[in-house]
């Protein structure tokens, strides 16, 4: 029986991630970690013309254009190893695990301390679909379903439920009179609304 993971949503806000590798997985990694308010540091001999493109939107975002060094792992929340030389993922993860720093070294699940998840994010919602970094494809699948199911259109809806919660909680103070109204509203958005024929 493998070991259960336990899924987090992480506030990155201020925290120091570097990324080593500036191919494919560093544009994906880049993806995900945007509009976090990370402090983003990329390390790699060389990037790809679609890394290049996406850090001209983000001067903040350091890159250097070097091997890395066991000195860039000070003062680093998370690290993200996405070199296409396992032996380097796997020094450097060792290295870093020995500062007690987390790593998810990418494409290999044994050197990770952490699988990065599928997101979706739909209005205020948002989807983490994970299969613990052995199977990418389903979560790219998943992640179409839930997207089809909840189309761009109904973001706004989304969002004016979640503010008529808000609002709720001020009129009406009574938790058990506030549930029995959401769930009315639910129940009718979804009979009239989600289940059409």
């Amino acid at each position: 029986m493998s070991v259960k993971k336990y899924p987090i949503f992480l506030n990155l806000e201020g925290r120091n991630i570097l990324i080593v590798g500036g191919g494919n997985a560093c544009l994906e990694k880049l993806l995900g970690l945007e509009h976090t308010g990370a402090n983003i540091h990329i390390i790699s001999m060389d990037y790809m013309e679609e890394v290049k493109v996406f850090l001209q939107k983000y001067p903040n975002i350091k890159t250097e254009t070097r091997a890395i060094t066991e000195g860039d792992l000070i003062d680093r929340d998370i690290i993200f190893l996405a070199t296409s030389d396992p032996s380097t993922n796997k020094k450097f993860r060792t290295i870093a695990k020995e500062k007690g720093i987390w790593v998810n070294s990418v494409d290999d699940p044994n050197n990770c301390d952490f699988y990065s998840s599928s997101t979706i994010q739909i209005g205020p919602i948002q989807f983490a679909i994970s299969t613990d970094g052995m199977f990418a494809g389903v979560s790219s699948s998943l992640r179409k379903l839930f997207e089809e199911t909840i189309p761009d259109e109904d973001h706004e809806l989304l969002e004016t439920i979640f503010a008529m919660r808000r609002n709720l909680k001020e009129i009406l103070p009574d938790k058990d009179q506030r549930r029995k109204v959401l769930k009315e509203i639910i129940q009718k958005l979804n009979s009239e609304y989600f289940h059409k024929p």
